[in-house]
């Protein structure tokens, strides 16, 4: 048996029973079932005494001396091994779980493993993205601005209102280029010379002006055309309020995305991100973004709220990815991953993507050793009929509701051959529900915003006669690529794609839950898909011979092969070290049925 050495806080301790000689029972536990993925140790509960209880008790008090005290843990490791191949288990006391002080020199505690699922679990829920916000961890740099557009006013109405705006200002412009060449006309007769003969002897041809004539036509034409001059002001600030009543402006709401959310957990918990699946989902013109509930227009602030108010893209406080915690689990079920803390490392991945083969070979040993037979089983269990992926409605957005392109996939498995279609047992519904709605981008200009561009034209022509261009067709190209809304307020999250400062294109091909399966699920599908499947048989409880060389073979991956050469993939082994031997429970991808097919509806 590989001896084991304990240390805590940095110094060697000796838990009791081990310093009479007796060793602490261990067992060394991997299991990936529930992806736990790292080797971790199967401690009972640890009682010291002495020094060494005294030193570990006045580190749960010191609290009381200025110490960081009870709500900390206090580091600790047990080595297993000697000399360079020495495997440590870091793991953490944590003095707020069970910890009993015996007499004045003793402590019972519970020492977990640091930084694995249950670590992470327990700590990931305990803190909030508004917090990390709070503390600096998430800055207003970390927000992308998605610009939005509302739409949903009655075309006909608005047509009509173009329409009679359009005849308004092209009568009002015929009127002043009238009254202008007129007031022309004018200066004109009143410039030419009047030439007469001269009184008296020797009487010459004499040229005449008629000056008051001139000034009276001069200022007519000045006051005509300050006229035409503050119309045309007049007509194109009416414009931009038909235009923000008609067709309200470009706005924008803060919005994060979603490789940051994991990225600055990571910081705060003093992990490094590693994740392919997140990094395709994080380049420049492929950025996937959450966008939080909305309670106010963009970059407006609520009324009656305080000064220092400004929109952020974090999510609300009763959001499925309020925490940390939360976000893992959303983004596992919807990309079908896993995770996996290996040495402050966070790894998320989609979950076969952790399977690295191992030499290692199962021994040959029966799985009831006394009757030298095999037990074997089927993973039938785990197979549902109806695969389903859905997004959640925006009941607050009616694009949400009259787009329903890539809303829903489902997978349906069935039997290609019946004998009696009462007696099939294959039933159940596995439901994948996405808890945000899609977004949906602005892909061209409808008939209204074409009318109103030519309004717009017509506007920037007269604004550019006064030497600046209003720029309103601009603006209505702008639009395009923006994120359609209904209404400035939306009710649950919304997920986009960006590209650049724009709604990528294919938004909705890009979201859709057939591309979700496609990318990630597909692999679930217990009819062979491209040679892939999800049939397994599997083996329990069977009992091996295991060392320290298996023991670190395996400590990387649970892809292993068994006697035959077939792949396996090991589920849970429980290594007794004082007995030499293992418990394993393990599967191999072998399919038990061809008769199953998988429709897509």
């Amino acid at each position: 048996m590989i001896a084991a050495k304990h240390y805590a806080g940095g110094r060697r301790v000796f838990p009791l029973g081990e310093e009479n000689g007796k060793p602490l029972p261990i067992q060394i536990e991997m299991e990936w079932v529930e992806r736990k993925r790292q080797a971790y140790i199967n401690l009972p509960k640890l009682r010291f005494e002495g020094s060494d209880g005294s030193h570990i008790k006045d580190r749960a008090l010191s609290g009381l001396s200025g110490g960081v005290g009870i709500f900390e843990g206090m580091p600790y490791q047990v080595e297993i091994g000697e000399g360079a191949d020495v495997s440590i288990f870091d793991m953490t006391i944590n003095f707020t779980k069970d910890c009993i002080l015996v007499g004045e020199c003793g402590i019972e505690v519970d020492a977990q493993v640091r930084q694995g699922a249950d670590w992470l679990n327990d700590r990931a829920d305990g803190v909030t993205f508004r917090y990390l916000y709070d503390q600096g961890t998430i800055t207003d740099n970390d927000f992308v601005d998605v610009p939005y557009v509302i739409n949903y006013v009655p075309d006909g109405i608005q047509l009509m209102i173009i329409g009679l705006s359009l005849f308004a200002v092209t009568k009002e412009l015929l009127e002043l280029t009238q009254s202008i060449a007129e007031r022309v006309a004018d200066i004109t007769d009143a410039a030419t010379p009047v030439i007469g003969v001269g009184v008296g002897a020797g009487a010459v041809a004499v040229t005449a002006w008629d000056i008051g004539n001139i000034i009276l036509a001069v200022l007519k034409l000045a006051a005509q055309i300050a006229y035409a001059a503050f119309m045309i002001i007049a007509i194109v600030d009416l414009m931009n309020q038909l235009f923000e009543q008609l067709m309200p402006r470009l706005r924008y709401h803060k919005g994060i995305p979603i490789r940051l959310f994991f990225e600055r957990f990571c910081d705060y918990f003093g992990l490094t991100l590693q994740s392919t699946l997140l990094d395709a989902l994080d380049q420049s013109s492929n950025k996937w973004c959450y966008i939080p509930p909305k309670n106010n227009k963009g970059g407006d602030r609520p009324t009656g709220a305080p000064n220092t108010w400004k929109e952020t893209g974090l999510p609300l406080a009763n959001s499925a990815l309020d925490t940390p915690a939360g976000v893992i689990r959303v983004f596992k079920e919807m990309f079908n991953a896993d995770f996996l803390i290996d040495n402050g490392i966070f790894r998320f991945e989609r979950k076969d993507q952790f399977k690295i083969a191992s030499p290692w070979v199962i021994p040959d040993t029966f799985t009831d050793q006394e009757e030298w037979r095999d037990y074997s089983g089927f993973n039938t269990d785990e197979i549902r009929s109806n695969y389903n992926i859905v997004y959640s409605t925006d009941l607050q957005d009616q694009n949400t509701l009259d787009n329903i392109e890539g809303f829903s996939f489902q997978a349906q498995f069935s039997p290609m051959q019946t004998g009696n279609q009462d007696l099939v047992s294959l039933g159940g519904l596995e439901q994948v529900l996405i808890p945000f709605s899609m977004g949906v981008r602005k892909d061209g200009l409808t008939d209204v915003e074409v009318a109103l561009r030519a309004l717009a034209t017509l506007a920037d022509s007269l604004t550019g006669q006064l030497g600046s261009s209003s720029g309103l067709a601009a603006q209505i190209n702008s639009r395009i690529g923006s994120l359609l809304l209904s209404d400035h307020f939306t009710s649950i999250g919304k997920l986009v794609v960006l590209s650049g400062s724009k709604l990528a294109k294919g938004q909705r091909s890009l979201l859709s839950t057939k591309k979700l399966w496609d990318d990630y699920h597909f692999i679930n599908s217990f009819a062979p898909i491209n040679g892939t499947h999800n049939q397994y048989w599997t083996y329990k409880d069977q009992v091996i011979p295991f060392c320290y060389s298996d023991f670190k073979t395996l400590e990387q991956t649970n892809q292993v092969t068994i006697q035959s050469g077939e792949l396996a993939e090991v589920e849970r082994i429980v290594w007794d070290q004082e007995k030499g031997t293992a418990t394993i429970d393990y599967r191999v991808n072998r399919l038990y049925t061809n008769n199953l097919k998988v429709e897509y509806l």
